[in-house]
């Protein structure tokens, strides 16, 4: 994979990148596929606004994904800056100097960088403390989930019914965890409360169409009962109905609720039995499409229970808002009163800033003429609103540039629809829609391999109606075009196959069936692992046949052996890479894993944080044993066997049962237990002593002296040196300090709020990089698609390339054009 900069002749703009860098007269949506220079299209545009425009550097706006791209793209104008000072004279070379000497407090960030801007230049309009605190993202959790646990427990108490009935349905936990989903997501979005309480009573059943539908069942249901001239089974069930009817009548005038839906369900249910045969009697068709459903289905489908679930789903959705409206009080006052603020509410206070103060909003727009955006495809509708509202006011020029294909983030609610929608706005506006499809970064063979692939991969399915496809999200295949001279000879693809049974094919229901198919597909991730592992040995240790057979064909070097450095293994997302961490570890593989979320369950560090949890507390067994059995002391599997179970030396009789006392009292007193060596008799003493110092100064020393006293008193260092990753390890340990020290400046002291802190980073999928090594490493690099962008490996390795992640059903939906609904009791 080559950077754009990597090649050393000065660049030239092809067609269709001029007509992106050099149109200014209109707002402009560009597509960027791989490898288009899009980077390079942004760098020009911004110049050519200086060259052209009489504007300066305070009146372009440059937002990207993040603060590295933003780094990356000033030291890239930065560089053809200074290429021009040296190539002009006079009144010209004067306005490139004044550039370059603003170029330093230009604004080219990232959107939370630039609203934090405009918060800190009108922290009076926004009623906002100018040296508010931005909390990382796992602050921000740990803040929302006290604010949910206190207004749940609040509605509990006072016997709110829905939520009651709602926390005994789905369990405590589950529901904090589904309202902090909520939160976010419609925070994401951009949008309030009270809008999606409106969407959400639209978009629902209502009282008068479950009146309406009763009716019609009503009208059904005479035309049964009056019929005549049926035959002899079909009249014994019209009978039949016309008994059970009024009773069957008098359950549904009632809307379903949580002590009648059970009743209410079996009632229709059980009036299916005295169904006529379709065609048998007038009115059945429509009976069955108001009570029951499809004649196939297991459940109750009908218009008239499915408008009653309607209802019930309406009233939770409602007391969920209502709940999430009091989290959001709640949380918003306690914000206040630390002066602190997450990544969303920049976004969400700068909008009310703009929209709520005119005068605001025209000195903003005095100061911003152009808006140059990246990665708009992973933006959500939030920051859609913000450049809409900044960079489509009168006599400003918007500029976005995405690709809907290469939108693979999906947090902060990231909506790849977003880009279509705003580039469409964009169009009505007068705007115009360019396409770069010319590759500069892959060699011919490469894409010409992807486009086959991708060629029938983004096929729709032929039963999908063609105008629903754009509401599915689908996008058609744009194939590239190769711009990049070919450098290696072929073949530069390889695919690594498998030939497996199909997933579960045994299961025997639904659930089973569940279960089978996650066995299955870790299997396979493992198996490709192995598979993987197989491939990477065999490229570093070249045998001499490779070498030969290069020899024979005149490539003296074309199989030259491969590091570990030059390989690079691209996930989608890093959910799994453990699968991947794990057969690398047994094969011996030096790897590192590159914004991970295995940093805080790395051995190194949980035996440190394990540590931690013993001096919290130290009746902690678990902890203590994990200490003992970790480099920190180095106890042996006999040695704490031992401790735990083993007889006492004067002890001369065989015991009926093993001993089970206290670990820490053991290891004080191990020198009356049998069973133990002498030589580890001195290393127990040691461990002992080590023990007892860092307990006499848990109250004494910061969380991070604490840290670095455990390592400096021990062989800690040492013995994870030695393993294969040791320089890896190593950095894991030091970035576990300065946590700890940026922990502490946090207020927070005690070694237990550093250590829910950690367990509350893993319970809720939080990222943790680990810590970064020499980039001359010798090791193999896992990390995402996205990340590796404009990095150069020799050699790229995508595993599970075919295959869809695993997607778990969440309780409850948000669509912010229909509110919020709940999954019903039929599975709806």
């Amino acid at each position: 994979m080559k950077s754009d900069s990597a090649n050393s002749q000065p660049r030239v703009l092809k067609p269709e990148q001029a007509a992106a860098a050099h149109t200014l007269d209109r707002h402009l949506s560009v597509t960027a596929g791989p490898g288009a220079g899009k980077t390079f299209v942004l760098v020009e545009r911004y110049l050519e606004i200086l060259r052209t425009q009489k504007v300066s550097v305070d009146n372009v706006v440059a937002i990207t994904f993040t603060n590295r791209a933003a780094n990356e793209m000033r030291e890239r104008v930065r560089k053809t800056i200074d290429e021009l000072l040296r190539e002009t004279i006079g009144d010209e070379r004067h306005r490139w100097l004044r550039h370059k000497r603003a170029l330093e407090g230009a604004v080219i960030t990232t959107i939370h960088g630039f609203c934090s801007r405009l918060l800190h230049e009108f922290p009076v309009e926004a009623n906002i403390d100018p040296e508010f605190v931005l909390l990382d993202e796992h602050q921000a959790v740990m803040l929302l989930e006290a604010a949910v646990e206190e207004s749940l427990a609040n509605a509990i108490h006072h016997g709110h019914e829905k939520i009651v009935q709602m926390t005994q349905g789905a369990g405590r936990s589950a529901l904090a965890g589904a309202l902090v989903k909520l939160y976010w997501e419609y925070r994401g979005e951009g949008l309030s409360l009270s809008a999606i309480a409106r969407l959400s009573a639209a978009n629902h059943a209502t009282e008068a169409d479950y009146s309406g539908a009763l009716k019609e069942l009503d009208a059904a249901m005479a035309d049964l009962i009056s019929a005549r001239g049926l035959s002899r089974g079909a009249e014994e069930k019209r009978i039949k109905i016309a008994q059970g009817w009024p009773a069957l009548r008098a359950i549904l005038a009632q809307t379903p609720n949580e002590q009648t839906i059970g009743s209410f369900c079996q009632a229709i249910e059980d009036f299916r039995e005295w169904r006529p045969r379709k065609g048998s009697a007038p009115g059945v068709d429509r009976l069955d499409e108001l009570l029951w459903g499809p004649e196939s289905s297991d459940r109750v489908r009908g218009k008239v229970p499915t408008l009653g679930f309607d209802l019930l789903a309406r009233d939770y959705a409602l007391a969920l808002l209502q709940l999430l409206r009091e989290i959001d009080d709640r949380l918003d006052a306690e914000k206040q009163r630390l002066s602190v603020v997450d990544f969303d509410d920049l976004q969400l206070r700068t909008l009310k800033l703009l929209n709520e103060h005119p005068e605001v909003m025209s000195r903003v727009a005095e100061r911003y003429r152009f808006f140059l955006v990246d990665e708009f495809q992973d933006t959500n509708g939030l920051q859609r609103d913000l450049m809409t509202k900044l960079g489509m006011m009168p006599g400003a020029n918007l500029f976005i540039v995405g690709d809907r294909k290469q939108s693979i983030y999906g947090f902060r609610g990231a909506d790849v629809d977003v880009f279509r929608e705003m580039s469409a706005e964009i169009e009505a506006a007068g705007g115009a829609l360019q396409r770069l499809h010319l590759n500069f970064r892959s060699q011919k063979p490469l894409i010409d391999s992807l486009n086959f692939l991708f060629e029938r991969i983004f096929r729709a399915r032929a039963e999908i109606p063609a105008d629903q496809l754009e509401h599915l999200g689908y996008v058609d295949h744009e194939p590239s075009i190769a711009a990049r001279g070919e450098k290696d000879e072929s073949p530069l693809v390889e695919l690594l196959l498998s030939v497996l049974p199909d997933a579960g094919k045994n299961a025997t229901d639904e659930s089973e069936s569940d279960a089978a198919d996650e066995r299955d597909q870790l299997n396979v991730h493992q198996r490709d692992a192995e598979q993987l592992v197989e491939r990477i040995n065999a490229l570093v240790s070249a045998g001499s046949a490779d070498i030969l057979s290069a020899v024979s064909k005149g490539r003296h070097d074309a199989r030259a052996r491969f590091k570990y450095g030059d390989i690079a293994i691209l996930f989608r997302a890093l959910t799994g890479v453990w699968v991947y961490e794990s057969a690398l570890r047994r094969a011996g593989i030096p790897y590192l894993t590159v914004q991970g979320k295995g940093f805080y369950q790395r051995e190194e560090i949980t035996d440190l944080i394990q540590l931690l949890r013993f001096l919290d507390n130290t009746t902690d067994e678990l902890a203590l044993a994990a200490v003992l059995r970790s480099p920190l002391c180095g106890i042996s599997d006999n040695a704490l066997l031992a401790l735990r179970c083993a007889p006492k030396i004067d002890d001369d009789q065989e015991p009926e049962r093993l001993h089970r006392r206290n670990l820490l009292q053991a290891l004080r007193s191990q020198r009356e237990v049998q069973f133990i060596d002498d030589e580890e008799r001195a290393e127990l003493d040691r461990a002992s002593a080590f023990l007892e110092s860092m307990v006499q100064r848990r109250n004494r020393s910061g969380i991070a002296e604490l840290l670095r006293q455990a390592v400096a008193e021990t062989e800690f260092m040492t013995v994870i040196a030695a393993n294969f990753d040791g320089a890896h390890r190593i950095a894991n340990v030091e970035k576990l300090f300065r946590l700890a020290e940026q922990f502490e400046k946090t207020g927070a002291n005690l070694i237990r709020d550093f250590v829910r802190y950690v367990e509350e980073f893993e319970a809720t999928g939080g990222r943790e990089s680990e810590g970064q090594m020499d980039k001359s490493a010798n090791v193999v690099r896992l990390m995402t698609i996205h990340q590796a962008k404009g990095l150069e490996f020799p050699v790229v390795i995508i595993p599970d390339l075919h295959r869809e992640p695993m997607r778990r059903d969440a309780p409850f939906i948000l669509d912010r054009r229909k509110g919020l609904s709940l999954k019903v009791p039929d599975g709806r």
